[in-house]
């Protein structure tokens, strides 16, 4: 049986208070959105994560077009709704800054190399997108388009954008990329990487088939 509306609410507060407690949303950063039937529920614009009410989770339409009476949806809910409009098999998208993935951005070191079975099964590759400038639509469509081969884009000199089936898997995703993240920086600093052999790719992208993430 889907869930609730209110029941999506008080999830997507309490992942958002994890994000933040994680210092994955510094200050008043990142936002969550998830999809319900025709509409979407999105964190309101300018607030923390770490205190997110319920008046701060809005409703909108496909396009961002405010569905309440008061409040203001998240300057970055045109990225938002045109993911969800390349893929339909989304619920849920958390855009964040977690800070070695982004070091990673702004590195121009994308998350490609088979380093982490558990990150090849869940996440696959890991593009870095060309920089736009944030809350603009140009941004939107650029990491749109990236989420049409990807489930998780590197927004370059900007953060981290994933989706998922619902909330927690998505935010177990982004977990999975900052792990994935630290483990690329280490082994930069050791001066070392032994990646997973060629050869053994393939049964990795067989069991990720068969994951609901």
């Amino acid at each position: 049986m889907p869930c609730s509306v209110n029941h999506i609410k008080t999830e997507l507060i309490e992942t958002a208070g994890r994000l933040y407690d994680k210092g994955f949303t510094p200050g008043c950063s990142g936002n969550i959105s998830c999809r319900v039937q025709n509409e979407i529920l999105i964190t309101a614009s300018g607030c923390c994560l770490g205190e997110l009410t319920e008046k701060d989770v809005l409703r909108i339409d496909t396009e961002g077009n405010l569905l309440e009476t008061s409040g203001k949806a998240s300057s970055e809910r045109f990225m938002h709704t045109e993911i969800y409009k390349k893929r339909a098999d989304v619920s849920c998208i958390i855009h964040a800054h977690p800070p070695k993935s982004t070091a990673l951005s702004v590195a121009g070191i994308e998350l490609k190399a088979p380093l982490i079975a558990e990150s090849i099964v869940i996440l696959g590759e890991i593009p870095i997108i060309e920089y736009e400038t944030p809350s603009t639509f140009e941004l939107a469509s650029r990491v749109a388009d990236g989420f049409i081969n990807y489930d998780a884009v590197l927004m370059a000199n900007h953060g981290v954008a994933v989706c998922g089936k619902d909330i927690k898997k998505t935010f177990y995703k982004l977990e999975t990329i900052e792990f994935s993240a630290e483990v690329c920086l280490i082994t930069e600093l050791l001066g070392k990487k032994n990646p997973i052999p060629h050869e053994k790719l393939e049964a990795l992208a067989e069991i990720r088939k068969k994951m609901e993430y």
